[in-house]
């Protein structure tokens, strides 16, 4: 199953501000996450297969994983610079 990806404004305006690298890093990520969220993401704290992180390079994202509605939510995302 492939889950639809959903970016809130404001986590979708910290995207379009990151250099072209890290934004070409994370969207490798979540594409990968789309495919298969908990393969290809990890923990974010207590595995509760809800609450995932992802990361490439210098970059890094928090998403949430909505199994009823098949939805990846990105709920932040950090750059470490580079």
């Amino acid at each position: 199953m492939t889950y639809r990806l959903h970016f809130p404004a404001d986590v979708f305006d910290i995207y379009k501000q990151l250099p072209g690298q890290a934004r070409q890093d994370l969207a490798v990520c979540l594409v990968d996450a789309q495919q298969d969220p908990l393969g290809h993401s990890e923990p974010y704290g207590e595995d509760d297969g809800i609450i995932r992180t992802v990361a490439r390079g210098h970059v890094t994202a928090v998403i949430l994983v909505g199994n009823p509605t098949s939805i990846l939510t990105v709920l932040a995302i950090a750059y470490a610079g580079g």
